[in-house]
């Protein structure tokens, strides 16, 4: 049960956090006002402009474009840390079982 916890918990994760890591993404990405050359503006101007323009001309299934990688990487990890940390938690409780004896 703690597996399939640890996927749903990395769904999760990732439902919260795409949009702010796609938007961070993109404006990295994207050229700066210097970059664009000719004195034009840059593309994006924050996180928040770059959703924005991304729901108005994908729609929000667009912030999540790139969701599968970023879970392909979230999944594996949340079941290794909540299956290490439950792993870690009984020998603790063996270890000072042990000690009180």
């Amino acid at each position: 049960t703690h597996v399939a916890s640890s996927f749903v918990t990395g769904a999760a994760v990732v439902a919260a956090m795409q949009p702010f890591d796609f938007a961070a993404t993109r404006l990295v990405n994207s050229p700066s006002a210097a970059e664009a050359g000719g004195g034009g503006a840059a593309v994006y101007s924050s996180p928040w402009d770059v959703m924005r323009k991304t729901v108005a001309s994908e729609g929000v299934l667009g912030l999540y474009s790139g969701g599968t990688a970023n879970y392909l990487r979230f999944g594996p990890y949340c079941v290794l840390v909540f299956v290490f940390v439950e792993r870690a938690r009984v020998l603790e409780a063996a270890v000072l079982e042990r000690l009180r004896r």
